[in-house]
């Protein structure tokens, strides 16, 4: 029986190391398929109203789907517009950067032409500088968006099998298993749906009103590049713990550009911080609660995880991923010692 159990546990650990190895090398499939399962959640309760409408699922589908596609529009069409004045601007910010640069090396005594380093190798430090230009990495990045067009039209594709294939599946499941079972089976993926619609939404909004106000005291201190501050506070607010972080450097970057070493830097520094603590610590817990119950430790295991499985979209998914692994591994009375190492409960 011992050596049986043996068994499991390496079958268990092999399966979970194939099952990785696809989610990372399939990732250009499996991260639309994960937004259209997450979307799928959060359509479901417009669909159920349809449907006691009595509206057929054909309108419904197609009313999901322009839903969609008109919000990924407006989001795209102010991201383009937000990067495209970033890169048309920032040049005069490149110039700024040189000049504090070369004042540096000044100061410091630093060759500016060659410099020898501990391998012998010339170094051109304004060449290097010109090389890694913030704006030519940015203007490179816009050319991801055909890439980003085909996986948001896969994305919509997944999220319609899912919803005409709901029904049936449930109706499918209910074939093969006891009322219990199935009663039991449905309780759980209800559990899923609900912690996950309830994650994003509320997400959604505290990220929206941390991007707002942030952006209200970015143009107040006559900061530039207003909009896509707010939109970078917005987006990486998704990621717990590090998003904010990385969001609030990037006006006080462009502040200490702009002003240098100034009260404006030391105000934005005081407003942005103070606002994400704000939002994070006191906000965020009460429009939450505790619905998710994962524990900090394991939130930030599972975004070092997913970030290596997927990348940074992997950061943003990690936590309702988690949320939906940890909700159906209690089910499962062998391995309710690892649900206590996840939850926070």
């Amino acid at each position: 029986m011992q050596g049986l159990n043996s068994i499991k546990i390496f079958l268990g650990i092999i399966a979970l190391v194939v099952i990785v190895y696809i989610l990372k090398t399939l990732q250009a499939i499996f991260i639309p398929l994960t937004f259209a399962v997450f979307l799928s959640f959060l359509f479901q309760p417009l669909n159920r109203f349809l449907c006691k409408k009595k509206i057929p699922v054909g309108i419904s589908i197609l009313l999901m789907v322009i839903i969609i596609l008109v919000l990924f529009t407006l989001m795209g069409t102010v991201v383009y517009t937000s990067v495209s004045s970033f890169v048309t601007d920032f040049p005069k910010y490149e110039a700024q950067i040189t000049d504090m640069f070369q004042k540096f090396i000044t100061k410091f005594e630093i060759p500016v032409e060659k410099v020898t380093d501990y391998l012998k190798n010339e170094v051109n430090w304004l060449q290097l500088a010109d090389r890694f230009s913030l704006s030519k990495i940015i203007s490179g990045t816009m050319g991801t968006f055909i890439d980003f067009l085909i996986k948001l039209l896969l994305t919509v594709a997944f999220m319609i099998f899912i919803v005409l294939e709901r029904t049936k599946l449930i109706k499918r499941v209910e074939k093969v298993l006891t009322e219990d079972e199935a009663k039991h089976s449905t309780n759980i993926v209800e559990k899923i749906e609900q912690s996950v619609k309830t994650y994003i939404v509320n997400k959604t909004f505290i990220s929206l009103a941390t991007g707002l106000i942030s952006m209200l005291f970015i143009a107040i201190l006559g900061i530039d590049f207003v909009v896509i501050s707010g939109l970078l506070i917005f987006i990486l607010n998704y990621i717990p713990n590090f998003g904010s972080i990385v969001a609030s450097a990037f006006p006080i970057i462009i502040c200490f550009i702009q002003y240098g070493i100034s009260w404006q830097l030391i105000a934005i520094s005081i407003t942005l911080v103070s606002t994400q603590m704000i939002m994070g610590n006191f906000v965020e817990p009460k429009v939450m609660g505790t619905g998710l119950k994962l524990s900090p430790l394991f939130v930030l295991i599972a975004l070092i995880f997913w970030f290596w499985v997927w990348g940074p979209v992997g950061m943003i998914l990690a936590v309702p991923i988690t949320s939906a692994i940890n909700l159906i591994i209690k089910e499962i009375p062998s391995l309710k010692i690892v649900s206590a190492f996840i939850s926070s409960e």
